[in-house]
């Protein structure tokens, strides 16, 4: 072989198509995806099935494990019997008080609480001593025994503490806490292969916890107690000193200024009362009188209304209201000089100016209002004055006696305080209550929470689906196969004539006799556009056409009997050859018989005429052999093949010649240098790529004119090449 040639050099190369196929924009076809998967439906399913399966098998292997929960509810509100000033303050629940709560609980000082409560035998099942080791701690131990290990010492802590340490690993491995969203309660889930120990150690974390907090509360209460108690008795002992004190000074200096110093502070507090009042009100008084006046600069007489009134102002405002309703009626119809609208002029021209001298009068009376307020508030500064001069009098006489009194009355406030302090302090610490509230106990439940079979099956459903969508799309990405005619075009160059469609026939006769009964059908117009192709080529319709193909059952004998067929139909005299010598499946399909059959003429013992078959009900002639014929195979030359096709050309329109598998044997080779033109069929999704270059480069190394693809077997629901769908044009 010339190894100068490319795969696809081949001597058809110069009447190639220089018309491309319009390629599709860069995008992904969502029917060519959904026809991949359909077609590799088994594949996708089968993975799921395992997938499901197997899921279904590790949830069988796996132990069961209960989960019980209990629930605590944070700042649980308890009765308020203490004092406001309590020496425990309540718990303000937010964001790092829960996550505190949930850190206490997953600790292993409340764990131990907890197993402390229940008793370490009653919790012997979760034990890992008590289980048989595991598959896996095995293995690792038969490791061990062959690797060197340091010798092992006494054990520093007892039997019975190392118990607990396994106990507290096996609770801490399955214990959950978590909050729940948008509320101040704690979840504690306690899951386990046994639902009555799982049950017991939440209940019993929920009870230590609130236990733990009361404990901690009333420890913090009664030490605050004892330092408040020291401190009590020391402060008794300045109240007394400081009595004693003020008895003493207040018998040295006998007070003989005729009235008390709290007398004249107190009358001193009245006036400065009085004087605040009086104040007050004149500053009202200011303040009307000066939004009178404004209203007035601004709005004139009539805008007073809104802030002074009376009986004769809302007469004389609602006398003007009347008027000028009236003069409104009477503008609609007449002018300003009727005598009706010029006597209602003049009376609201009278009501206005009664309206501006009673609210002259009310601004007189805001205005002596003014002026009465400032003369009490001035007579009252006086008072005040002199009062002062008196109270500085008396405060000098009683200044020592005052100092020692206040100090007297401070120690025995803070000694009432403390001594109250005290007593609360110790109702308190006898009155604890938690922060916490078990609100739902733990119950033994009736059904494992793990494994979740049903979940873990739909997941490993879920799972084999997407390992069969990657299986389906690796094949198709790394298919040696054509898919689409546009690909068959670029590997070869060649243009794909036409894509012939599958229809499930299981023997050439059953696609014939589809022919037959659906002339109008869509693999007769596959067949038809082939014919039509062949007649409207470049260059006028070829006389003598040779089908072959790289691998055998590409469909040659179909298209080949088919294409006789519909070229017979179009009125052309058509004579179809069975190259094949060595299977003769024509013959055999129809099973006829041959007084003389190709091999015959080959072998010099008949001349052409009589080898061939001519049967009315096929519309065509046949040239074909009984049986298989190996050694008329070998005889096989382009010596006499050419003269026999061009004698052949003398009665027939075309000459369809049915070539063996290219691949299989050189037969092709040897008759397609005796015919005009060669096709190349490629099965769909089957004939490798490296088959189709193969085979090319064989013809073109033969000298034969292969002018054109045909793509075979295309699957019509999802090959994107086939168009038209089980549309019956006949219909």
């Amino acid at each position: 072989m010339n190894s100068r040639l490319l795969p696809f050099d081949t001597a058809a190369a110069a009447v190639r198509r220089h018309v491309r196929p319009i390629s599709a924009p860069d995008r992904v076809d969502v029917r060519d995806l959904w026809a991949l998967v359909w077609r590799r439906r088994r594949i996708v399913l089968g993975a799921m099935g395992a997938g499901f399966v197997l899921a279904l098998l590790v949830a069988f292997f796996m132990t069961p494990e209960y989960s019980a929960t209990s629930k605590v509810m944070l700042e649980a509100r308890a009765p308020q019997t203490a004092a406001p000033g309590q020496v425990v303050p309540e718990t303000q629940v937010n964001d790092q008080v829960v996550n505190s709560v949930v850190t206490v609980i997953e600790s292993n000082v409340l764990i131990r609480k907890a197993i402390e409560e229940i008793g370490a035998d009653k919790l012997s099942a979760i034990d890992p001593a008590n289980r048989a080791p595991s598959l896996l701690a095995r293995i690792g131990d038969g490791l061990a025994f062959f690797l060197p290990s340091s010798p092992k010492g006494p054990s520093l802590i007892s039997p019975q503490e190392a118990q607990m340490q396994r106990l507290i690993y096996v609770v801490t491995q399955h214990l959950k806490v978590t909050r729940e969203t948008q509320a101040n309660v704690v979840d504690i889930v306690v899951s386990l292969p046994d639902r009555v120990v799982a049950t017991r150690i939440a209940n019993a974390l929920a009870n230590e916890f609130i236990v733990s907090q009361v404990k901690s509360r009333q420890l913090t209460a009664g030490d605050a107690t004892k330092g408040l108690e020291a401190r009590l008795a020391q402060m008794k002992a300045d109240v007394e000193k400081a009595e004693a004190a003020v008895d003493k000074y207040r018998a040295a200096n006998l007070i003989t200024d005729g009235g008390t110093l709290d007398a004249a502070t107190q009358q001193l507090g009245q006036l400065n009362n009085q004087l605040v009042l009086a104040r007050s009100d004149r500053i009202a008084a200011e303040a009307a009188y000066g939004r009178l006046k404004d209203v007035i600069a601004k709005k004139g007489y009539a805008g007073v209304g809104d802030l002074v009134s009376s009986p004769v102002l809302d007469q004389l405002n609602t006398q003007l209201m009347t008027l000028q309703r009236q003069d409104q009626i009477w503008a609609q119809n007449y002018g300003p000089q009727h005598p009706e609208r010029i006597r209602l002029a003049g009376e609201i021209k009278g009501v206005k100016g009664d309206i501006a001298a009673e609210v002259q009068k009310l601004v007189e009376q805001k205005k002596s209002a003014v002026a009465q307020a400032e003369l009490r508030e001035k007579t009252m500064q006086q008072s005040i004055a002199a009062m002062e001069s008196r109270v500085v009098k008396l405060s000098q006489s009683t200044i020592g006696l005052r100092q020692r009194e206040r100090v007297a009355s401070s120690a025995r406030a803070a000694y009432n305080n403390l001594l109250n302090r005290v007593n609360d302090s110790q109702t308190e610490a006898a009155m604890q209550q938690p922060d916490s509230q078990l609100i739902e106990q733990a119950t033994i439940p009736s059904a494992p929470s793990a494994p979740k079979t049903k979940l873990m099956a739909v997941l490993g459903a879920l799972g084999g689906l997407v390992i069969g969508f990657g299986a389906v799309f690796f094949q198709e990405l790394t298919s040696p196969s054509f898919a689409h005619a546009a690909d068959l075009e670029e590997a070869t160059g060649l243009p794909v004539l036409t894509s012939i469609p599958d229809g499930g026939w299981s023997s050439t006769l059953d696609a014939w006799e589809e022919l037959a009964q659906k002339p109008y059908g869509l693999f007769a117009e596959r067949i038809r556009h082939l014919r039509t192709a062949l007649i409207t080529r470049e260059g006028g319709a070829p006389r003598s056409l040779l089908l072959a193909s790289s691998v055998p059952d590409e469909g040659k004998t179909t298209t080949a009997l088919t294409l006789a067929r519909m070229a017979a139909l179009a009125g052309r005299k058509v004579i179809l050859i069975d190259g094949d010598l060595r299977r003769s499946s024509l013959s055999q399909t129809f099973g006829w018989s041959f007084a003389h059959d190709f091999a015959d003429f080959i072998a010099n013992r008949c001349p052409l005429g009589r080898a061939i078959r001519r049967d009315k009900s096929l519309g065509f002639d046949v040239l074909a052999t009984a049986g298989p014929r190996p050694d008329a195979a070998d005889e096989l030359s382009a010596d006499w093949l050419k003269p026999m096709m061009e004698s052949l050309k003398g009665n027939y329109d075309l000459i369809i010649v049915d070539a063996p598998a290219s691949l299989a044997v050189a037969d092709a080779l040897v008759l397609a240098q005796a015919v005009d033109e060669c096709l190349y069929l490629v099965r769909w999704r089957e004939t490798p790529r490296q088959a189709v270059a193969k085979g090319l480069a064989q013809f073109a190394e033969a000298g034969a004119n292969v002018s054109g693809m045909v793509l075979t077997q295309v699957d019509p629901r999802t090959g994107s090449d086939v168009y038209a769908g089980d549309y019956d044009y006949s219909a």
